[in-house]
């Protein structure tokens, strides 16, 4: 009698309740560690991709992309093709030989996503750096997810060592006994009736000998995302010590404002080139700035007021 081939059926996929084919074994840690990386990766690059904006960039623009491309890349081209006069398009760049005597591209290629190419020079376009020093943000970003996982593998596995149980001991026949006793303790039972003989059930502790840290865990998370705010250039408010002034405060966030000049000063520059190089092509001039949510901040003006004069009407 043959048997029928097909690959193994294996238990269903605890994130995703589908029966995983191929793997002999589910990897349920690494799969959790991958997950966790990917998370701490996706909420940096999000607070990343919303520092700026770009006010009238041409609709052929995207400023997603371009915003993404500086974030993963460091370099990204505004450019149009050629048979295309005046159509720009916020790609992918790649440089072709050598820079200049300043180190700015002569020659380079616009990329899109899908693969679609074209050259471009000083003629159709101007490149885009994400920060003076050109390194891609993407690096840290990483480095910082990695060190997030780290520290939270670190918080879960010695939370695990505070979950030891301790152990009821007794004869066979005083299990039902030791079954009820364990249930009086657990339920708060503020006394416990025994007989005599309850001296045959023994209790030890387990203990590891590991001591809770979650208070300074706790204080090395924040660190790391000070540290990654500063990364980000994010200004964030620290903890007022006692006797900090008020200067001690503002220098605490002048290098998170020196970092986001650095990624502002790159992007206006590139604005600047531009609108002077083809002005003619532009409805109006580009300019790259901080984002602020205005459209909120407009509504809840407007809101205020109206009811701050309905309140008027009442009284």
């Amino acid at each position: 009698m043959s048997r029928r081939g097909g690959k193994k059926r294996n238990a269903p996929n605890p994130w995703n309740g589908r029966a995983d084919y191929g793997n002999w074994e589910y990897w349920q840690s690494a799969s959790a560690n991958q997950r966790t990386y990917l998370y701490y990766v996706d909420i940096i690059t999000k607070m990343a991709l919303s520092r700026f904006r770009w006010i009238n960039l041409p609709p052929t623009c995207d400023e997603r992309y371009l915003e993404m491309t500086l974030v993963t890349q460091g370099i990204a081209s505004i450019a149009f093709p050629r048979k295309m006069e005046g159509t720009f398009l916020s790609l992918q760049c790649a440089q072709q030989g050598q820079p200049n005597m300043y180190d700015r591209p002569i020659r380079w290629l616009a990329i899109g996503q899908n693969g679609s190419k074209y050259s471009c020079d000083a003629k159709n376009g101007v490149v885009v750096f994400d920060n003076e020093t050109r390194y891609p943000l993407m690096d840290g970003i990483r480095l910082y997810a990695n060190e997030l996982t780290h520290l939270r593998l670190t918080r879960r596995m010695n939370r695990m060592h505070q979950q030891i149980p301790f152990i009821l001991t007794g004869p066979q026949e005083k299990r039902q006994d030791m079954v009820n006793l364990f249930k009086q303790v657990a339920g708060g039972e503020p006394a416990i009736l025994a007989t005599d003989d309850i001296q045959q059930i023994g209790y030890e502790a387990m203990s590891t000998g590991v001591e809770f840290i979650g208070e300074q865990l706790a204080v090395d998370e924040q660190n790391i995302w000070s540290r990654i705010y500063t990364m980000l250039g994010l200004t964030n408010t620290t903890m007022k010590q006692e006797r900090m002034t008020e200067d001690e405060i503002r220098a605490q966030k002048a290098p998170s404002e020196l970092v986001l000049e650095s990624c502002l000063i790159e992007r206006r520059k590139a604005a600047r080139e531009l609108n002077e190089r083809f002005g003619a092509y532009l409805k109006a001039p580009i300019e790259a700035v901080m984002r602020q949510d205005n459209e909120s901040q407009n509504w809840n003006l407007a809101h205020n007021v109206k009811s701050q004069l309905e309140a008027g009407d009442e009284h």
